[in-house]
């Protein structure tokens, strides 16, 4: 197993639905690559996670790097093992760190834009972003049976209206 963790900057600021409808589609082709992972952005920095098979996440995090949406990548943590994946919820889901408690604690001196981008070259601080977002989304996805089907990759279905006899 695979455990790939980059960040980014956005070459151009995406609007939140611009960024889930991303998501969205990544986690369709993640699925059939077998490659789980999770992505926060803040401001303009991502932060995301890719877990897999070391070739697979390898030639998707290549084509991430060619992304003309993303420049200044850098990887923070390669890491093979033996173990479990850690953010294995989702083939692909995106946490926006729109939460005001999202910021407290250990976070709360980072909220503003230059100091979350200067702290986000740690792989030791991303990977804390990166799991306390993930946990929240995993609680989000739990409490609502919308918003947990939405978020592991299941459209929602409309019922066909019936015409009144």
């Amino acid at each position: 197993m695979l455990t790939l963790v980059y960040r980014s900057d956005a070459a151009v600021l995406l609007p939140q639905s611009a960024l889930s409808d991303l998501c969205f589609q990544s986690a369709a082709k993640n699925l059939r690559l077998g490659i789980t992972g999770f992505l926060v952005e803040h401001e303009g920095t991502f932060l995301q996670v890719l877990e897999g098979k070391p070739p697979d996440v390898d030639r998707l995090f290549d084509r991430i790097v060619t992304d003309a949406r993303h420049q200044n990548v850098s990887i923070l943590s390669h890491e093979i093992s033996q173990d479990q994946r850690i953010f294995g919820f989702w083939s692909m889901n995106f946490g926006p760190l729109n939460d005001p408690d999202f910021w407290v604690g250990e976070f709360a001196n980072f909220q503003g834009r230059a100091a979350f981008r200067i702290k986000s070259h740690s792989a030791d601080f991303a990977l804390r972003v990166l799991s306390r977002a993930y946990t929240h989304a995993c609680v989000v996805a739990d409490a609502d049976p919308v918003v947990g089907a939405f978020v592991r990759g299941k459209h929602p279905a409309l019922a066909p209206k019936r015409e009144g006899v």
